[in-house]
């Protein structure tokens, strides 16, 4: 797709996800778009402050203040016009609803490839007054398990070829993956059940690209469980095999990062 569009277009992203991060301004390095980035809600607020943008690409999940409580403080005392997009893995009609409530323009669900990000930014930067219902694009369910417990498919379409930035996110990765994990643990044990959804969500995100399938999905169902908080006593089982998981999927990743080297 052209990229015109974006030459000389400031970009702020609010997103915590490090890994997120990293696709995210890949993706436009090579569009003549500048960006910034900040890692919360409260971090997006301050860098408006203080500069302009042509967009925001909101997190909605995010530490600190989440993506609506952004979007509601941007409208109300900053800017009611910058065209927001919401980053999402949520889709429920009710949710989008609550997209359109807040003064979001459009919402990419997570996760999403390079075609989709460029239609969605293009879509919005013609006609910022669209809402979140008229341009959402996702890239639908998870694909069936194969041998590997990889999925890679996205990783490889974002790298467009260039093995050193698959390496470097594949490295992110494995780096990040233990620390979240032992997040999780921690909130488990003293039944913190905010923090641990929210760290469960944080785990599904990271997953989006370098896809571990069972991982995702035991991410997906733990977030949902201690959100809820239902089906309490299924989530330490949850937690172990996505630990096994991660351990399995760490000897195939390594496998890859030697194979790109």
């Amino acid at each position: 797709m052209n990229t015109d569009f974006l030459k000389g277009k400031r970009i702020l992203i609010a997103e915590d996800d490090f890994v997120n991060q990293k696709l995210i301004t890949h993706s436009l390095n090579t569009t003549g778009a500048v960006f910034d980035i900040a890692g919360n809600g409260l971090e997006a607020i301050e860098l408006l402050k203080s500069g302009q943008y042509d967009l925001i690409l909101m997190d909605i999940n995010m530490p600190e203040m989440d993506g609506f409580e952004a979007t509601r403080i941007i409208r109300k005392e900053l800017n009611p016009s910058i065209p927001i997009i919401a980053m999402t893995g949520w889709s429920s009609r009710t949710e989008g609803d609550k997209f359109t409530e807040v003064g979001m323009n459009g919402c990419l669900a997570k996760p999403f490839g390079l075609d989709a990000l460029y239609k969605t930014l293009d879509t919005i930067l013609q006609a910022p007054s669209a809402s979140a219902e008229q341009v959402t694009s996702s890239q639908g369910t998870a694909p069936a398990m194969e041998s590997s417990l990889l999925d890679l498919d996205m990783l490889n379409e974002l790298a467009e070829g260039d093995n050193e930035y698959k390496i470097t996110i594949i490295n992110m990765f494995l780096e990040t993956m233990p620390e979240t994990m032992q997040k999780m643990e921690e909130y488990l044990g003293i039944s913190d059940w905010e923090n641990f959804y929210k760290t469960a969500h944080y785990a599904k995100s990271s997953l989006s690209v370098v896809k571990v399938p069972e991982m995702h999905k035991l991410a997906q169902a733990m977030e949902r469980n201690a959100r809820q908080q239902t089906s309490m006593e299924a989530i330490p089982g949850m937690l172990s095999l996505f630990k096994k998981y991660f351990e399995q999927a760490t000897i195939e990743l390594n496998k890859e990062i030697a194979a790109l080297s």
